[in-house]
């Protein structure tokens, strides 16, 4: 299906949804149901240029050990999103986000079916049953909970998303999710999910999905969690296990600090005889010193063993680099509310000569520049 036709059923579907709010509004003679909605959503559109100048074949895939950013010298629509959140009793959520543009076919969950340009990011309903302070469930498709930076741009502070987060946890789950908090500084999040980026299961087993967040303080938050489960196809005894953590602590209301560590290993990755490790940190730094001005920086390592869990080049693949560092600085210009002008440097740096150049040899660094609109509402 290209995305000619996804993009007329996701139009038809949106007016199939308008055409039943109508009626329900027409049996209950009011608004009640847009009352008790929120839209929400953003929109970006960016320009990215790397110095190595690689050849860009098509639009293909040039900017090596990215996501997302995966275009050089092209203005791109990164993603726009539209919310749709409704609380039809205190009890009782329905959430659905729809994803249209360039990044949705990066973070796009098998069994889906296979698109251009669209995603059906979450689709989920929450129960929350009058269990002590209030026991939630999340039932169906949700954005992961690890992490230090999420798939929409507006909620990042950088352009580029990070080595963490392109290669270390997944980006989607589908399955449900309890969530109960035990004192104001404690909460457990825990389900059973098909694993990683899948919406249809490709084996028999599942995967267990969970965390802890801790806030000792009122600008302290740690949180601790992990999944684990059979994630090869067909194959339920061998296992991926995931152990991710991330310290934020907010001092002032100009100040933000973090640091994001991940851990994970795979037993069933397919051309690896034994088990395949992968591990890295990150560390942010956002600065906010005017209204209309801020910075954001951010620095990584990635290690990956054996180069299967982490990117390996595809026209080098003897060659791909185990040891990724990169180094992040992002300037904001908050034009108005909600509108955010970004402009980034970001310099990758690798063990082994894995970052293409212009006529297809490589070298060991790539440098990056990219600028960015968003808006969010």
């Amino acid at each position: 299906m290209n995305h000619k036709k996804l993009f007329l059923a996701g139009v038809l579907c949106l007016t199939l949804l308008g055409s039943a709010v109508a009626r329900a509004e027409e049996e209950s003679g009011s608004a009640a149901f847009w009352e008790k909605t929120k839209v929400t959503g953003s929109i970006d559109v960016n320009y990215n240029y790397n110095f190595n100048r690689p050849a860009n074949a098509g639009g293909g895939a040039v900017n090596q050990y990215r996501v997302f950013d995966t275009n050089t010298n092209t203005f791109n629509v990164g993603l726009m999103e539209l919310a749709i959140e409704n609380t039809p009793t205190d009890w009782a959520t329905l959430r659905t986000d729809l994803d249209f543009g360039h990044d949705t076919v990066f973070y796009h969950a098998a069994g889906l079916g296979t698109t251009e340009f669209f995603d059906l990011q979450q689709a989920y309903v929450a129960l929350k049953a009058p269990i002590g302070s209030g026991l939630t469930f999340k039932i169906g498709k949700f954005v992961t909970m690890h992490g230090n930076e999420v798939i929409e741009a507006a909620a990042n502070s950088n352009i580029s998303r990070g080595l963490l987060f392109d290669y270390a946890i997944p980006f989607t789950h589908t399955g449900i999710m309890g969530s109960y908090a035990f004192t104001d500084w404690l909460t457990l999040d825990l389900g059973v999910v098909n694993g990683w980026n899948n919406v249809v299961d490709n084996n028999n087993g599942k995967s267990v999905h969970g965390q802890f967040t801790i806030k000792p303080l009122e600008n302290l938050t740690w949180i601790l969690g992990g999944t684990v489960g059979p994630e090869t196809a067909g194959s339920d005894g061998k296992v991926r296990a995931l152990i991710d953590t991330t310290l934020s602590y907010a001092p002032t209301d100009q100040w933000n600090f973090a640091i994001n560590y991940d851990w994970g290993r795979d037993s069933g990755l397919v051309g690896h005889a034994g088990a395949a490790d992968w591990q890295g940190l990150a560390g942010y730094v956002n600065w906010k010193p005017f209204d209309k001005f801020g910075l954001s920086a951010r620095g990584e390592y990635f290690r990956d063993d054996v180069g299967f869990a982490g990117p390996t080049n595809i026209a080098l693949p003897a060659v791909a680099s185990k040891h990724i560092y990169e180094g992040t600085l992002t300037t904001h210009w908050y034009l108005a509310d909600g509108l955010d002008l970004r402009f980034e440097f970001r310099h990758d740096q690798g063990n082994k000569a894995s970052f293409l150049k212009n006529g297809g040899t490589a070298k060991k660094y790539q440098d990056t520049l990219a600028s960015q609109l968003v808006y969010s509402f």
